[in-house]
């Protein structure tokens, strides 16, 4: 896609209140990356932990207990997916462009796949699962996966600031 074809459209971004709100104070970033790196840490955290207990870390923790955090992992999303749109909405014309956004956004697609996933034909089954359950070598590629993917996002979230 033609960065100049979708112009108009940031140039619309960037004129909406949002975008003013998000850009009008001294202290408005700078809370936005505090509660950003706030909900990664909880988000990023409760996916280590079911993650490695997936893929067969910690055996003796039982994977039902392990996945009763997910509430916690969506939170932290939550707050990360509310602030990084306003972060695109205060500078639309700089994330548009911007390489390492591009390619965070494409991973997290890939991560949410990968949840989507776990949820239909690893979840259900995790009902019966204790503490010496093996996990199944789907459950260990999916945990897998989910690490490297957000791995990447985080790697390439961090980037967006010398790149574009």
């Amino acid at each position: 896609m033609d960065y100049r074809s979708i112009v108009p459209v940031l140039d619309w971004m960037r004129s909406t209140a949002i975008s003013q709100w998000v850009t009008g104070g001294p202290w408005i970033w700078p809370i936005l990356e505090t509660l950003h790196f706030t909900g990664l840490g909880v988000l990023i955290g409760g996916l280590i932990v079911m993650d490695l207990r997936l893929i067969g870390y910690k055996h003796g923790l039982s994977l039902r207990t392990v996945h009763e955090i997910m509430p916690l992992v969506f939170i932290g999303f939550g707050i990360n997916a509310c602030t990084g749109f306003l972060f695109v909405m205060g500078d639309p014309h700089r994330y548009a462009v911007n390489y390492a956004f591009q390619v965070k956004v494409v991973l997290l697609l890939l991560a949410g796949l990968n949840a989507l996933w776990f949820r239909l034909k690893v979840s259900p089954q995790m009902k019966d699962w204790t503490e010496i359950t093996e996990s199944p070598v789907l459950a260990k590629l999916m945990g897998t996966a989910s690490l490297l993917l957000w791995l990447g996002v985080g790697i390439h979230g961090r980037l967006i600031t010398f790149f574009g």
